[in-house]
């Protein structure tokens, strides 16, 4: 057989790692893979998009683009004219992927698992969809006929893994860690088959899903800093997630023996980082402290609080069977639930802004614009600015410490197309706080704290304890690279898709806002750019009542609705 010369570009991720829990994993030489190859390349830290969460970071990967030109700012967005809320997949995505821009100009591809690919796009090579796809019984391969031949070669295959959303018991604990490595098995070996089927493969990339759902999980089992670790439950689970990148490693080295010659170039890379999860922070019960935002009711409703006790019984993992029924039965429950507790009791015509999602992205109730809308669009900037203000005044109350690090106007930070559908404000936490969008606590009220700390009470239906952070890793070896170059400047996650395409000697789109990562690479050049081809996404994506229930089921089990 003829040696394939031609060079080729390998990427793994592993979604959530962070260098924090690497580290002390390398000095113990219990990532030999890792070690290695970062003794014989380069690593650095890798900033994430703003906000640092897998479907817009990964998206900013794929695209070289900031969120104002792919235009996703969350896993779920408001729907056009509403104040609803709509799950997002690879149909809202503004921007042409990398595999996409690579199989255009005759490149074979082969994509496994990276979140938010479904519904799946046609390229050159094989395509596996990752997070955001609805199940199996979906079509989540490119070409279709792959996913009855991946079934057959593997016997099974698992897209994402169900975490049951309430407190989790020690059986299920155990079931989620074993699961967990079970799905990461099987896409690593979708990958290697992938990539043995298309022997002539440029671009090779597999997504590490494990990290991230088991920080989120176990993280107060192995950090004694956490409010929740004790160490009875440290001594059982403590060595999850570390067990997690070391057999990670292991399958890494599989992967690296076998397709990594010298005329490829690796990366391996996270989207963002991690660290814990220690309080909820109640953003749009401190607006209406603030007189931002008006509930209709200050001592809340009838139904409001039936909703409370009734999901604190669901809390109960006695009664997962009965509410997982429940569910099935009414698929649109969850989504009604949580809008219900979300915003069902604002009062839109005295509401200024709100904040959507967990990590602080923040709207203005524009006339006009909203339904609803109160603020009259040339108050819109005075507004803006008391909103700004008050986010920068909101301090932990134990630390006296700002709660956000930095809080941006949109244009900001974003520019483009999709600027539009941009929240307005943007608060980027960088540490342990997590906005909570329900308040599951009671009545609404002046009296409500608004920084609270996990344990204290149900905060949100999840047992969450670790949380995003905006340093994630990079690691680079191979033909091309530069060894041991050290970088002034944390690159950027935008910045991977300029520097593949120069590794491929390719012209890069001029409307990519990422640059070469010039200082580490072994032959530094004057990128080559090229006019942007026009994009427009055609995928219909749009989930049926089941899909959205099994969407949200992962979703909030990940703490990413609460």
């Amino acid at each position: 057989m003829t040696a394939i010369t031609k060079p080729r570009v390998l990427v793994l991720g592993l979604d959530g790692a962070t260098w924090t829990l690497l580290d002390p994993l390398l000095a113990q030489n219990k990532l030999p893979t890792l070690g290695k190859f970062i003794q014989n390349g380069t690593r650095s830290l890798l900033r994430s998009c703003i906000q640092p969460s897998s479907e817009q970071a990964w998206s900013a990967f794929a695209t070289g683009k900031q969120n104002g030109k792919f235009g996703l700012y969350g896993f779920y967005q408001r729907s056009k004219n509403s104040y609803a809320l709509e799950y997002i997949n690879a149909s809202h995505r503004r921007a042409a992927t990398l595999w996409r821009i690579l199989s255009a100009r005759g490149k074979k591809c082969v994509v496994v698992n990276v979140p938010l690919t479904w519904p799946v796009e046609k390229i050159n090579g094989a395509l596996v969809s990752g997070l955001m796809t609805p199940g199996l019984h979906s079509e989540f391969t490119y070409p279709p006929e792959l996913k009855n031949e991946l079934l057959r070669e593997l016997g099974e295959y698992i897209i994402d893994v169900d975490i049951e959303r309430g407190e989790t018991g020690g059986e299920s604990l155990d079931e989620l860690a074993a699961r967990v490595k079970r799905m990461s098995e099987l896409q690593t070996r979708a990958f290697e088959y992938l990539l043995d089927q298309n022997a002539d493969w440029d671009f090779g990339m597999l997504v590490h899903r494990a990290p991230d759902i088991l920080c989120h999980k176990f993280w107060r089992y192995q950090d004694p800093t956490h409010p929740l670790y004790n160490e009875r439950d440290a001594a059982q689970w403590g060595g999850v997630i570390n067990d997690c990148f070391a057999y990670l490693d292991q399958c890494n080295a599989r992967l690296l023996e076998k397709y990594a010659d010298e005329n490829t170039t690796v990366i391996i890379l996270s989207d963002h980082g991690f660290g814990p999860l220690t309080h909820a922070v109640y953003l749009n019960q401190y607006f209406a402290q603030k007189g931002i935002l008006a509930y209709k009711e200050q001592t809340g409703n009838p139904l409001s609080s039936a909703l409370r006790a009734g999901v604190k019984r669901l809390n109960n993992p006695l009664l997962a069977a009965a509410k997982n029924k429940a569910f099935e039965i009414f698929p649109r429950l969850k989504s009604n639930l949580h809008y219900s507790m979300a915003y069902g009791n604002l009062d839109w015509t005295r509401t200024k802004a709100y904040a959507v999602g967990t990590m602080g992205n923040v709207y203005l109730n524009v006339r006009g614009r909203e339904p609803e809308g109160c603020v009259e669009p040339d108050a819109y900037e005075a507004t803006r600015d008391a909103v700004i203000a008050a986010l920068r005044e909101l301090i932990d109350p134990e630390t006296q410490k700002p709660i956000f690090d930095f809080v941006y106007r949109r244009e900001e930070i974003y520019n483009g197309d999709a600027l539009e559908d941009a929240p307005d404000v943007i608060g980027l936490i960088d540490g342990p706080y997590h906005v909570a969008a329900v308040d599951w606590r009671g009545a609404n009220g002046a009296q409500k704290s608004v920084v609270e700390k996990v344990g204290n009470q149900l905060l949100f239906v999840s047992d969450t304890s670790g949380q995003h952070r905006m340093d994630g890793i990079l690691a680079m070896n191979g033909n091309g690279i530069a060894p041991n170059h050290p970088s002034a400047q944390a690159p950027n996650l935008i910045d991977l898709a300029p520097t593949i395409l120069q590794l491929f000697d390719e012209a890069i789109p001029d409307d990519m806002d990422g640059r070469v990562l010039n200082e580490f690479l072994s032959r530094p050049q004057l990128a080559e750019y090229t006019p942007a081809l026009h994009f427009e996404n055609k995928m219909d994506g749009e989930y049926s009542d089941a899909e959205q229930k099994e969407i949200e089921e992962r979703l909030a089990g990940l703490g990413y609705l609460g």
